[in-house]
């Protein structure tokens, strides 16, 4: 249970970056580069990509608050 908390404490900081560094264009981006990922078969890849973009959404739901 304590890596699964570590891993979404993580995820949850990366989230944050990526939505200081490029904006409102951060889920754009993440969703592009899983598409490319998922081009590739990298499935894994595409799948951290869109738990980026999820976290980023749902630290938009929660500040919306």
């Amino acid at each position: 249970m304590r890596e699964v908390r570590e891993i979404h404490d993580l995820t949850g900081r990366v989230a944050a970056h990526y939505m200081e560094k490029y904006g409102a264009k951060a889920c754009g981006l993440l969703e592009e580069a899983a598409r490319q990922c998922e081009k590739k078969s990298d499935l894994p890849g595409r799948n951290r990509l869109l738990r980026l973009r999820d976290e980023i959404l749902i630290s938009k739901m929660q500040n919306a608050d």
